[in-house]
């Protein structure tokens, strides 16, 4: 974690200290995060306390790799309360009856727009309200066209990342995997027509419809948030912590919920967040322990909105003045549409799975247009599935 945030951790680390007398060596900023620290591990120098995420290392493999100290006697012992936690943020640490780690954030998916583009289009503001059923694909559709018969070069750029696409594919009522009676990914439902077509909606966005640019076009445009803020683009795809790159600009901003799919009957956006995790093997547990304590509480989460590093787990800290405050005017869709997050797909295998057979065959199909989603669906399918039960 970059930015401001080691500053944070060096303002916690100094508190923790005052308070503890205890020495704590912080690091952030660190690139290839995932790859050292599975590293650490396997050596047998894991750092004490660090930033879980599931997205990179599942519950199922981490506790096979002994990665996460369970937490759950320390919680009875210390008789801490969670109930300000989301009960969802909570659950998504838990594995076979154990809370393995506790959440720093709860994130989601988004429409971030220029609303002077929107305005001098004579287009709608974007509902806030996560509820709303007139806001379509179609619709979405509709206002791209729109805003550029009104200047913009683009409607949007497409956020191809993965759970930015997934989002498309949940709020059209399909999904990735299917899952069996304990979460666990069995096999890919991406075959399944809600998700193809939600996929083919995304590639004529960029070839048949022309609104959004494609990779190669993209690329050549240059830094996306300039052209979000002079207006070429009206509008990208992003998650609540991005608005921290927007506020400083000053450009007028808004956002927005995700487009309901035909096929959808409520919106579904990928998400889930990071937490905070205990290494299995660490020789300091208690103090691990009582670090964790501090900076997931309250005052720790709003710290870290202080920043623009979160859409916070705590629901007092979500619904927070601190938090609310805008820009943009929109800020209370960041905390309702965490109602609306679909989890990961939980699988040891997983990582595997989305990058050999999910995230490769995107790249070289889908978002090239060279063949249509019910192929590149398919072929993800036979692919992932081989993966999943390798």
């Amino acid at each position: 974690m970059g930015g401001p945030y080691p500053g944070l951790m060096e303002k916690w680390r100094d508190q923790f200290g005052g308070k503890t007398q205890v020495k704590v060596e912080v690091s952030g900023g660190m690139g290839d995060f995932t790859n050292k620290l599975t590293a650490a591990f396997a050596g047998g120098t894991p750092p004490d306390l660090y930033r879980y995420l599931q997205e990179n290392i599942p519950l199922p493999a981490a506790v096979e790799r002994n990665m996460l100290k369970k937490l759950d006697d320390l919680i009875k012992r210390d008789k801490v309360d969670l109930s300000d936690f989301r009960k969802d943020s909570i659950v998504l640490y838990q594995w076979k009856g154990s809370q393995l780690a506790l959440p720093r954030d709860y994130g989601l998916q988004l429409i971030y727009y220029n609303t002077e583009v929107f305005a001098k289009a004579g287009v709608q503001p974007i509902p806030t309200d996560w509820a709303d059923k007139t806001w379509t694909f179609d619709k979405f559709l509709e206002t791209c066209q729109a805003v550029m018969r009104g200047g913009a070069q683009y409607g949007l750029i497409l956020n191809r990342g993965w759970r930015p696409w997934a989002s498309w594919v949940y709020s059209n009522g399909g999904a990735v995997v299917k899952k069996d009676a304990e979460g666990l990914a069995t096999e890919f439902a991406i075959a399944e027509k809600p998700a193809i077509d939600a996929l083919q909606f995304l590639q004529d966005l960029m070839y048949k419809h022309k609104v959004a640019p494609t990779p190669e076009e993209e690329t050549a445009l240059g830094d996306q948030l300039p052209l979000i803020q002079s207006g070429k683009v009206a509008m990208r795809f992003g998650n609540p912590g991005d608005n921290s790159a927007y506020k400083p600009t000053g450009m007028p901003y808004d956002v927005g919920v995700f487009p309901l799919g035909p096929s959808g009957t409520k919106r579904g956006t990928g998400g889930g967040g990071t937490g905070w995790a205990i290494a299995g093997p660490t020789k300091q547990p208690e103090e691990a322990w009582a670090f964790m304590q501090l900076i997931t509480s309250k005052e720790g989460q709003l710290g870290e909105v202080a920043i623009g590093q979160t859409t916070p787990s705590r629901v007092s800290v979500a619904s927070s003045p601190e938090y609310l405050a805008g820009p943009p005017k929109g800020t209370k869709a960041f905390g309702d549409g965490q109602d609306y997050v679909v989890r990961d797909p939980v699988h040891s295998k997983w990582p595997d799975a989305q990058r050999d057979a999910v995230t490769k065959i995107l790249n070289e199909q889908l978002w090239t247009g060279k063949v249509p989603a019910a192929q590149v669906a398919k072929d993800v399918k036979e692919r992932g599935d081989a993966l999943l039960k390798g």
